[in-house]
């Protein structure tokens, strides 16, 4: 009885770490910072980016897709400068613990990916990021933060085009200060 006992103490102990291990952060909250570098070895942190808005896209291999149809109607919108390039960023981080392609490969589709695109595309190849910030393993998870880097809106996983354009208004409304 004692060592049953035992055994659910230990248990609840480390259900209770495991949920508080991996809680999303609050909206309205201050995100934690963070210091990761590209598929060049350049080094990244939070206070690098200085734009009014910026969305924080944390994909991997298999859930960098979910999404892209928002992705390029976001760029062509900053492209046309109606969402304002000065107060407007967008940074993809890749995960790499959702798959088990070598590191090396990884980082070999993220600089044709960035050469592409143009895109600023961080390397977590821990799994750090995604721990710290609660992001869901196998989907594209989507943060935006306003200037003093308060998490103001938050998904995971597929976008329909109505959650979709929710966002685009709603980054529309940060950037444009309405």
């Amino acid at each position: 009885m004692r060592r049953m006992l035992g055994l659910a103490v230990l248990l609840t102990g480390m259900l209770a770490a495991g949920s508080a291990y991996a809680q999303h952060i609050r909206i309205g909250s201050k995100v934690p910072a963070f210091t990761l570098k590209d598929s060049h070895g350049k080094t990244y942190r939070l206070s690098n980016f200085h734009e009014s808005v910026l969305a924080i896209w944390y994909e991997g291999k298999n859930s960098k897709e979910q999404n892209r149809w928002l992705k390029k109607k976001i760029k062509r919108l900053f492209d046309k400068n109606i969402i304002p390039q000065k107060k407007f960023r967008s940074v993809g981080i890749a995960n790499f613990q959702e798959t088990a392609v070598p590191n090396f490969i990884i980082k070999a589709v993220i600089k044709s990916e960035a050469r592409k695109t143009g895109a600023i595309i961080l390397c977590d190849k821990t799994g750090a990021m995604m721990k710290k910030w609660g992001f869901r393993n196998g989907r594209s998870n989507i943060y935006l933060l306003d200037s003093h880097r308060r998490l103001r809106w938050r998904s995971s996983g597929p976008l329909s085009k109505r959650r979709g354009n929710q966002l685009v208004r709603f980054i529309m409304r940060l950037t444009h200060g309405k």
